[in-house]
């Protein structure tokens, strides 16, 4: 093997070795070898330069050692100022550099002392993050342990103070990238539950503030390591976006039959990461602030209480700032408590505790039909608002929702074909959802309106079908199973039957004809809450999509029709 054909080497261990460990560590094991042979070669280059205090470290993927055959390398050339000098360090640097450069590899570069290490990663938590699995390459060994030690202790000496730098961090990033499990086009290194958010997991526990998951977590982790290394030997460049154009083969590459198949199970790996993280920082911020909300331990004669637990609903409980469980009783849980629990986060805007997840998970389902206390808790969750996202997302990693809505497994992780849809069906209903939330006081039925936003693309799954009327069919045994009235089932299966009609009549057809709101009109059997939850579920559906979805001049000729329907009913 020559450096100008190492691509074509990594290209190769990846497509034979099949374990995804195994094949990473090849890879990495490869390029260090390749670059102790550069290293050597810089300094034949330079026999007047004195090597001693100076080394080849690797941060990023090589320095973890989880490489991909396209990945790029992030090297430094670190040095001691108190051994040699800046100038010996910046001539022994180009001669790694430009055979890389050569060799047309992605490489990111810099030299630095010692000092300027530290000073670095004291001021960019990213590169803080990278730097804490900095590996020795080449050269000398002591300055990379004195380099990488030190890195590692200003870690932990400043951990009260970055972590809410790093929090930052952490959210600008997901505002940026989505999320891996909900996106269409996932960024899996960048986006919420995707490597990144595995390395800040490992930064987390570098800090020794709490210690992280392993056993699942370490399977999601690699798992998105192997989609990585797929995508890389597809698009044969550094990518880590899984585009609808290259999904197929990716999916073949990893053996599936189904492209489908493996969004689902890149979905389900990110969700871990992603819940994961929440847990792991809250119980960080826990560590530092000593614990808050109600958690006390008093001191009574000398001898130490039991923490005051203050319930915040029927076996719902807060602790350190979260919700949790208290023992169940010798019958068990009563099933009602898993929506007392949701809807108490929604309320009180405190976390759930990921220890609740094995709990929810082992709790008996709802007895159909529902309950009156069960269908208002029900209706209070989803009227939440922004906060039913990440509620609905513990309940639904915990298989409650299969619960609630057998149906929701079909609609769980599943791409949309339509170039306009940014979200994965799940995602995309529970975003509606959300967005109906202002209407609720313009209709005498809410849970109407929330429960067609809900179910309004239920009959997709199906395929080849008119999602609408095939999806209205659906939702009568679904709303009726859940114990609502007669009323609530034909408005729910009135609105998904028409959810597409207000949007497509506006922009297809003349919205000043009186024929086209009498039309509209008696499709929806003149009933004026109908149509105003059609109008609500119409710009929650079109907004939830994007700027494309609801654009200025489609909202209004919905509303132009809209109030033209309104018109004819009040006749």
């Amino acid at each position: 093997m020559t450096l100008l054909n190492l691509r074509d080497t990594l290209a190769q261990i990846a497509r034979e070795e099949a374990s995804g460990s195994t094949r990473r560590a090849r890879i990495t094991a490869t390029v260090t070898k390749e670059l102790t042979h550069i290293w050597d070669n810089a300094l034949s280059s330079n026999p007047d330069t004195n090597p001693e205090g100076i080394a080849l470290v690797a941060v990023g993927s090589l320095g973890r050692g989880d490489m991909g055959p396209m990945s790029d390398l992030d090297l430094l050339v670190v040095y001691d100022p108190q051994r040699t000098t800046a100038d010996a360090a910046q001539t022994i640097a180009p001669h790694v550099w430009y055979p890389l450069w050569d060799a047309g590899l992605d490489l990111d570069h810099s030299v630095r002392s010692l000092a300027q290490c530290r000073q670095v990663a004291s001021h960019d938590i990213a590169a803080a993050v990278g730097m804490l699995t900095m590996t020795w390459i080449a050269g000398d060994k002591h300055i990379a342990h004195d380099a990488s030690s030190a890195i590692l202790t200003d870690w932990r000496h400043a951990a009260r103070t970055r972590l809410a730098s790093l929090r930052t961090s952490i959210h600008h990033r997901h505002e940026q990238f989505g999320d891996v499990a909900y996106s269409l086009d996932p960024h899996i290194k960048e986006g919420r539950g995707g490597l990144r958010d595995a390395q800040v997991l490992d930064a987390i526990a570098a800090s020794w503030l709490t210690d992280r998951s392993h056993g699942e977590l370490d399977d999601a982790i690699e798992w998105i390591h192997d989609v990585r290394d797929a995508i890389h030997l597809v698009t044969a460049r550094h990518a880590n976006t899984l585009l609808a154009v290259d999904r197929a083969d990716v999916a073949a590459h990893l053996g599936y039959d189904d492209p489908d198949d493996l969004v689902r199970d890149l979905a389900h790996a990110a969700r871990r990461i992603a819940f994961e993280l929440d847990v792991t920082i809250r119980r960080a911020i826990a560590v530092l602030t000593g614990g808050s909300g109600i958690q006390r331990t008093l001191l009574i004669r000398g001898k130490r209480s039991a923490p005051r637990l203050r319930y915040v609903a029927p076996s719902v409980v807060e602790l350190a700032g979260e919700l949790v469980l208290p023992p169940p009783p010798p019958g068990g849980y009563d099933p009602l408590v898993s929506l007392h629990l949701a809807v108490a986060s929604a309320r009180t805007g405190l976390p759930i505790s990921g220890s609740v997840v094995p709990s929810l998970s082992a709790m008996p389902p709802l007895t159909f039909p529902w309950s009156a206390p069960a269908r208002s808790l029900f209706d209070q969750l989803l009227a939440s608002g922004p906060a039913l996202a990440d509620i609905w997302e513990v309940f639904d990693i915990a298989g409650v929702t299969s619960g609630w809505i057998p149906e929701w497994d079909a609609l769980r992780h599943r791409p949309q074909r339509a170039p306009i849809h940014r979200h994965t069906l799940d995602r995309h209903l529970i975003e509606t959802v959300m967005r109906v939330r202002p209407w609720r006081s313009q209709v005498a039925r809410s849970e109407s309106l929330f429960l067609a936003a809900l179910l309004h693309d239920i009959g997709k799954p199906a395929g080849g079908v008119d999602h609408a009327a095939y999806g209205a069919e659906m939702v009568g045994p679904i709303v009726e199973r859940m114990g609502y009235s007669p009323t609530v089932v034909a408005d729910v299966r009135c609105v998904v039957a028409h959810h597409l009609t207000l949007a497509q009549w506006a922009t297809t057809r003349d919205v000043e004809d009186p024929a086209v709101a009498g039309e509209l009109a008696d499709a929806l059997e003149g009933n004026v809450d109908r149509l105003v939850m059609l109008r609500g579920v119409t710009e929650a559906d079109g907004s939830s999509l994007g700027e494309a979805g609801w654009a200025s001049w489609r909202a209004r000729l919905v509303d132009d029709l809209f109030q033209a329907t309104l018109r004819v009913m009040n006749q």
